[in-house]
């Protein structure tokens, strides 16, 4: 049958009609994949930086199977799966403290790959798992090794993580400049070295950590780069003066262009130290309203060093009898001995002032340069040796502790409860260290 031009027109229409209903379908349809794949749990491959960021766990109750919750935790730190904890997805691990403290006997190898957005490694703070984290794997075996950027770790609250009586407590190497801290740990007891920093380009820092009673404290490698540990609100300190072991010690060649080193700011260095940094190196340490308290042998010894706004105390002889030096800077025979120090709005009580007068360039025929350091607003009392480099005269500070009647051998638990923040008639005023006691040091702390 032939058919009309009106009915030919309806048939046109109806097949429009059914063209337009069918791309509508497929538009939702691909809007409807899109919206899943922005909401999806995203692909599985750990390296694809469109997954969601996952969490997993290491528990000494876990069974060890894939990490993913505390019932499948990994058991100990050397069963970690590193290559499932990715940074580019954002992963964080969780540890496990207990109730009170959880005790773990091997070496966390961090392997996490170095990246701009930084893997995060923290103690968890859930209830019945925030108590306490303890690496103690022997002193054979390191704590913790770090050898990659892009790595946090963060004991969660004050000594979260406590590294107990291994070789080194901490070793890092850490070279590119990705992101990286190191929070809340506690280490103590440790044969070698309480945290080994390598040398690095870039600043290592190092936060709210307290480091005691380790053979030394802290090594930071200073060969020619720039960068170096950098430490923020720290206790560093020994409980007993048997230790003999030094806060800081900067190891390095002391030839060649000096660089910034080891930085620290706000931090307490003893009692009990040997040394609070003894820099054999040509870097020149920074430490900024920091506060010494009395070190057997030297509260600062190195080449060259800038201090602002630091407080020195020694008792006037140390517990052998023996004089002890607040500060003490040293010659070297290359010009780069040129490159001076700086003592600004600083406090000395007590201890031997060794500061040369003058520097003999290593040149044939060169007269002896007088020794290049600046200083600026400092007072000084009871102290003893070069004196007038540091201030014209004696001025007593008045500290808030009746620091002046403490005998050679004061307790290192005395030392530590005493409090130098300056009496309100002080002619030291505005100068000297913000942090002024251990306990307000602490009280900092989050």
């Amino acid at each position: 049958m032939t058919k009309t031009r009106s009915q030919n027109s309806t048939d046109i229409w109806s097949d429009a009609r059914k063209i337009l209903m069918s791309a509508a379908m497929v538009a939702i349809s691909f809007s409807g994949a899109l919206s899943a794949s922005a909401t999806s749990p995203g692909p599985t491959n750990p390296y694809d930086p469109n997954g969601q960021p996952r969490t997993y766990y290491v528990s000494k109750n876990g069974d060890n199977t894939d990490g993913r919750s505390w019932a499948t935790a990994w058991n100990e730190m050397d069963q970690i799966h590193w290559t499932d904890v990715s940074p580019q997805r954002r992963d964080s691990l969780v540890i496990d403290g207990g109730v009170n403290r959880m005790v773990y006997r091997t070496t966390m190898k961090v392997q996490a790959v170095a990246y701009y957005s930084p893997v995060t490694v923290k103690v968890s703070t859930e209830t019945s798992h925030n108590g306490q984290a303890v690496i103690a794997p022997g002193n054979t075996a390191n704590g913790i090794e770090i050898t990659s950027g892009g790595f946090i770790l963060n004991g969660s609250k004050r000594s979260g993580i406590l590294i107990y009586g291994a070789k080194n407590g901490m070793t890092i190497n850490a070279t590119a400049p990705y992101p990286f801290n190191v929070k809340n740990v506690e280490i103590a007891h440790c044969a070698e070295s309480g945290v080994t920093v390598g040398a690095a380009h870039y600043p290592i820092p190092l936060t709210q950590m307290i480091l005691h009673d380790n053979a030394t404290n802290l090594v930071t490698k200073q060969n020619s780069t720039p960068g170096g540990a950098s430490l923020s609100k720290c206790w560093i300190y020994n409980s007993t003066y048997l230790t003999k072991a030094d806060g800081i010690r900067c190891d390095g060649s002391a030839s060649g262009p000096p660089m910034p080193g080891v930085t620290l700011n706000n931090c307490v260095l003893g009692p009990g130290l040997r040394d609070g940094v003894n820099n054999l190196s040509s870097a020149r340490p920074t430490l900024r309203n920091c506060l010494f308290i009395n070190s057997t042998r030297n509260n600062v010894s190195s080449y060259s060093v800038s201090l602002d706004k630091v407080t020195s105390f020694m008792t006037k002889l140390n517990p052998a009898g023996n004089g002890h030096k607040c500060i003490k800077l040293q010659t070297t025979g290359q010009p780069y001995g040129m490159i001076g120090s700086t003592v600004k709005k600083s406090i000395f009580y007590g201890g031997t002032v060794e500061v040369p007068l003058t520097i003999q360039l290593p040149y044939p025929g060169s007269l002896p340069q007088p020794f290049p350091i600046t200083v600026e607003a400092n007072t000084q009392f009871r102290t003893t040796g070069n004196t007038t480099v540091l201030a014209a005269e004696m001025v007593d500070p008045k500290f808030r502790s009746p620091v002046g009647f403490l005998p050679n051998i004061t307790p290192v638990a005395l030392l530590m409860g005493l409090d130098f923040s300056l009496r309100d008639a002080s002619p030291a005023a505005g100068t000297g260290s913000e942090v002024t006691s251990v306990k307000q040091l602490l009280s900092t702390f989050d």
